[in-house]
């Protein structure tokens, strides 16, 4: 059985806002993949995935207590 058989989905609900804080540190890291000259591949498609994910609105519950 390979680890590809054991890995799980998992899932998390962000805003729009944090959605572009995560895509723009993917792209700054991506960047200095391509610095250095090694593979960024992976970054290109979490960043795809990240981009065209589906929004859940209105199922956001906050856990800031004020």
């Amino acid at each position: 059985m390979s680890l590809l058989h054991l890995r799980k989905k998992g899932y998390i609900c962000v805003t729009d806002c944090e959605r572009r804080i995560i895509i723009n540190a993917l792209k700054k890291l991506r960047d200095e993949q391509i610095r250095v000259n090694k593979n960024y591949d992976f970054i290109e498609t979490i960043i795809a995935k990240s981009a065209k994910a589906d929004t859940l609105k209105g199922t956001r519950k906050s856990y800031e207590e004020r």
